[in-house]
């Protein structure tokens, strides 16, 4: 058996976070995914109030990190920007909360070859801040960079505390096969995000990246986590995406499998949903997304800690 720990993102139930039904929040989220065998859990804290944080002070801080200690997790910190202004702050909050990874991606708009020269810029200024609280930024293939984009920008860094985190379906956005991503940024992968994806048409005619439950697209989940184990990593984090939505970003798409296209009816956007709805709906996904997770894992020779949910 191979042997890996596994992360859960906080956007697995981004509604349960948002609603707060039955006053679930970020200590409910961290007593749950312990209860069912996840080695750690990501955060995202990338919007007001620190989102998923479900709080901004120090000492609330201060409880997060305690909860994930006695719990016996590891911690990922999320954010979305790369500026300094923003990412200073925020490796502080992740040190306080005890986040060993600060996820990022960039949110300038432009010119590619902006983008890249900002994004070094940025990434070179506080490299040495992430290094002094030991603490590994991240930077994500999101919605607006190939995998050679990311690697071009990590070279320039070349700092060991800057690495790449490389999600299995965002190269989609961008016209990307995930294969060609990973072999791009092999070299600098420190994490991932596991999830599904299939294409399909938004009300407006057009084409868009929609997030469904796990098993139920057309990403090659098993076959990624596959190559990524022989580089090395054994820290995967699950993300349930259901009812996710992102443009597409180019005028063609590759004419592969992962990239065919599905019928208008597999359209959904979670945040048109009553709350109630929402979050009832994300919780059957997340069941059927995790269930199917674990099992494929399983068949396919890994060995976690993870039990079945329902």
């Amino acid at each position: 058996m191979k042997r890996i720990t596994t992360h859960i993102h906080s956007f697995s139930l981004r509604y349960h976070l948002r609603y707060r039904p039955a006053g679930y929040d970020v200590f409910a989220y961290i007593n749950e995914m312990a209860d069912a065998g996840f080695d750690g859990v990501n955060i995202s804290a990338n919007g007001p109030g620190f989102r998923d944080l479900c709080g901004t002070s120090p000492e609330h801080f201060a409880r997060v990190k305690e909860a994930c200690q006695q719990r016996g997790l590891k911690m990922e910190l999320d954010m979305s920007s790369t500026s300094t202004a923003d990412m200073r702050p925020m490796l502080a909050v992740a040190h306080a909360c005890g986040a060993d990874t600060l996820r990022t991606y960039t949110r300038y708009k432009g010119e590619l070859a902006d983008l890249i020269a900002w994004t070094k810029r940025d990434l070179k200024e506080v490299a040495g801040d992430a290094a002094a609280l030991g603490i590994t930024i991240v930077l994500e293939n999101h919605e607006d960079f190939q995998g050679a984009a990311i690697a071009e920008i990590l070279d320039d860094v070349a700092n060991p505390f800057v690495r790449a985190l490389y999600d299995y379906g965002n190269s989609q956005m961008v016209g990307e096969e995930p294969f060609d991503a990973l072999e791009a940024m092999a070299r600098y992968i420190h994490c991932v995000h596991i999830k599904d994806h299939v294409i399909t048409i938004a009300p407006d005619g057009s084409q868009v990246v929609q997030g469904v439950p796990m098993g139920e697209g057309l990403l090659p989940i098993i076959e990624q986590t596959d190559r990524l184990y022989a580089l090395g990593l054994r820290r995967f984090c699950f993300e349930n995406v259901w009812s996710y939505v992102a443009p597409v970003k180019v005028p063609e798409l590759p004419r592969t499998p992962c990239f065919a296209l599905q019928p208008a009816s597999r359209y959904l956007k979670g945040d048109l949903l009553p709350p109630d709805e929402a979050v009832a709906q994300e919780r059957a996904a997340h069941v059927s997304s995790l269930n199917w997770f674990r099992h494929a894992l399983q068949e396919a020779g890994y060995e976690t800690r993870l039990k079945p949910i329902s």
